[in-house]
């Protein structure tokens, strides 16, 4: 069923905080993306939407590609919301998560962006973009804050010595020294083994914040040799065999996906990089999926203990739990556009409609209208759709106008009337 004059008002008051980035010719087009998005698709693309909104195709697109709105202000905005209010805001007892992800797109090879690099959806290289995201995350929450389009240097005509091209640990960079300045609390950085360089940790050093890194199997760390009792630079997989071997009486225990995971702290040193580190080499694997029976954390802030360090650490996966809602409940992969600027403005519109079901859930607006046992992302997805569906029924009995016209390829004037009724 298309959507008639759909007016849900937890769907628009959370639209009204936004009214200032768009004239109001804008805000009208903005206003019912919200509405036909939370709606199910095979495929999302602006025919489909089209299809659902009392706005034409043409309107669509403009608003989409052409009309002059800011996608880094509406962030701005979206990211000022959540944080003003008790539910959705920010607190030190969570965590600024790092990662990227990349929709896969073989048959998009002249899209903006694309090129045949590594997938982190497939761990391989395939054909896909690449976005840099931030996310806020805690025991309880995880909230993406902001994302930066990756090209690689093969789009640049100086490649890596082009001004304009940017690293992916360049937009890592960028994204954490936007949350510091946007006010976003949290305890520690969090990253995986990629981005783990020591450009990074010294950048983070500058900005007075701790990090917590797993490192890579084959990194090379400054450690006492158990064996000599002399500093060696050794390879983190070598360092767990000779813990293993020398060490494995002084391990402690820590209780991980409901099983007691053998933890051995030390201190360590990375190349180029003067301060010492503290390392915790977890032996056990993250999950039944996890191809690594070992993982190795390393941490500036010497204070931490096995228990806190890995505690923290797994709150990364939070980060992967939003790209997985963002993808399954909200389309951000769906997207049929070329251009950077196309495909940035998509993936907002995508973390705003996230956001919405967000800021629904944390402040309980959905209990107070309808009677529902919510939890995950799409169950709350269809409850509203459910007020979506009902106010647009309601528009489609009031108005004759569009019932006649919703109506004029059925011949039955008995089936119109008892539909009506």
């Amino acid at each position: 069923m298309s959507l008639f004059n759909v007016n849900v008002s937890i769907i628009n008051r959370f639209c009204d905080n936004f009214k200032d980035n768009f004239s109001n010719t804008q805000f009208h087009a903005f206003t019912m993306l919200p509405y036909a998005m939370l709606k199910d698709y095979k495929r999302l693309n602006l025919s489909s939407l089209a299809k659902e909104l009392p706005i034409n195709y043409q309107a669509l697109q403009y608003f989409l590609a052409d009309a002059h709105w800011d996608y880094e202000s509406l962030n701005a905005t979206r990211i000022n919301l959540l944080r003003k209010q008790r539910t959705t805001g920010f607190s030190k007892n969570g965590v600024l998560a790092i990662d990227d992800t990349g929709p896969l797109k073989p048959y998009a090879k002249k899209t903006e962006g694309v090129s045949y690099q590594y997938c982190p959806v497939l761990k391989e290289k395939a054909y896909c973009n690449v976005a840099v995201v931030s996310c806020y995350a805690n025991a309880v929450k995880h909230v993406p804050l902001n994302l930066r389009f990756y090209k690689t240097e093969a789009e640049f005509i100086c490649g890596k010595n082009d001004p304009d091209f940017k690293s992916k640990l360049d937009l890592a960079m960028e994204l954490i020294e936007e949350a510091i300045s946007s006010e976003i609390q949290f305890s520690h950085i969090v990253f995986d083994s990629w981005y783990a360089s020591c450009d990074m940790i010294d950048f983070i050093e500058t900005k007075s914040k701790k990090f917590i890194s797993e490192v890579k199997s084959d990194r090379r760390l400054l450690v006492e040799n158990p064996v000599s009792k002399k500093e060696a630079w050794i390879r983190t997989d070598e360092l767990v065999k000779l813990i293993k071997k020398y060490l494995w009486h002084k391990a402690r225990m820590v209780e991980y996906n409901g099983k007691l995971v053998p933890v051995y702290t030390l201190k360590v040193k990375v190349k180029d990089y003067r301060a010492k580190l503290k390392a915790f080499c977890i032996m056990g694997k993250w999950s039944p999926e996890d191809d690594k029976s070992c993982h190795i954390l390393i941490t500036d802030d010497l204070s931490l203990d096995h228990k806190k360090a890995a505690s923290l650490y797994r709150l990364r996966w939070g980060i992967e739990h939003a790209f997985q809602e963002l993808k399954d409940s909200f389309y951000f992969d769906h997207y049929q556009v070329r251009h950077k600027e196309k495909i940035m403005r998509y993936w907002m519109l995508c973390l705003l409609v996230w956001t919405l079901i967000y800021w629904i859930r944390q402040n309980a607006y959905l209990y107070k209208t309808i009677s529902c046992n919510a939890s995950t992302c799409n169950d709350y997805k269809r409850a509203i759709l459910t007020l979506i569906e009902f106010s647009s029924y309601a528009a489609l009995r009031k108005n004759d106008a569009l019932r006649t016209e919703y109506f004029a390829s059925i011949k039955s004037q008995r089936f119109k009337n008892s539909c009506y009724n």
